[in-house]
């Protein structure tokens, strides 16, 4: 019964994520459609070059996070089949929720304030470059959000699946960002190597 309670639990904390989440896009959509129907102003976000290109191997790239992912709710249901979830600390269940729920923040935070945004790393005529929000601190905020998804689910229900899923999705997370990053240096150029200098990739002032 307890086992049933966890997984009710940890299922609806992942639903919140994904809700918050598609809120947010319909909500960054809503604001696109309504920039496109007003006259530009002289604050717009860096636009592109004119042209589209797609960073090398990015559905490799892609691949990694949907193991992660499979991986990671595989392991919910495994672990809490086995009867037997890893027990660190008596209050992992709280933290590892506020691990989530500090990463859904995190990830609407970055959708709301990216009019560009895409699900692979592919970068079309009139692509906004995005500074603003979190990105003003760090360049991928969104994946760091999946970092937290997965890292709380392991701080959650610790078992060797979810931890490896946890790693898998900081790889995932990484190279996905290594490769969004060099197409947006491609089409940004030195505007964007100026922002990338003066932010990390996931931690303020460490990487």
């Amino acid at each position: 019964m307890q086992n049933i309670d966890q997984l009710i639990y940890i299922y609806a904390a992942h639903a919140l994520f994904w809700g918050a989440f598609g809120v947010a896009l319909t909500i960054r959509r809503r604001l696109n459609r309504a920039v496109l129907a007003t006259p530009a102003s002289g604050n717009a976000a860096p636009v592109a070059q004119p042209g589209e290109v797609t960073a090398p191997y990015s559905r490799a790239a892609l691949v990694v996070h949907i193991c992660a992912f499979a991986l990671m709710y595989l392991g919910i249901n495994a672990t809490l089949a086995s009867g037997s979830p890893g027990n660190y600390f008596r209050a992992q269940g709280v933290v590892g929720a506020l691990l989530i729920a500090y990463g859904a923040a995190l990830a609407v935070w970055a959708v709301l304030h990216f009019a560009s945004w895409r699900f692979r790393a592919k970068l079309g005529e009139g692509h906004q470059l995005a500074t603003g929000g979190p990105f003003r601190f760090i360049r991928n905020p969104i994946y760091l959000g999946l970092n937290f998804l997965a890292l709380g689910t392991a701080v959650w229900l610790p078992s060797l699946l979810l931890w490896i899923a946890c790693l898998l999705m900081f790889a995932g997370s990484d190279i996905r960002a290594r490769a969004e990053e060099g197409v947006l240096k491609l089409r940004f150029g030195a505007e964007y190597m100026t922002y990338q200098a003066r932010t990390r990739r996931f931690i303020p002032g460490i990487y």
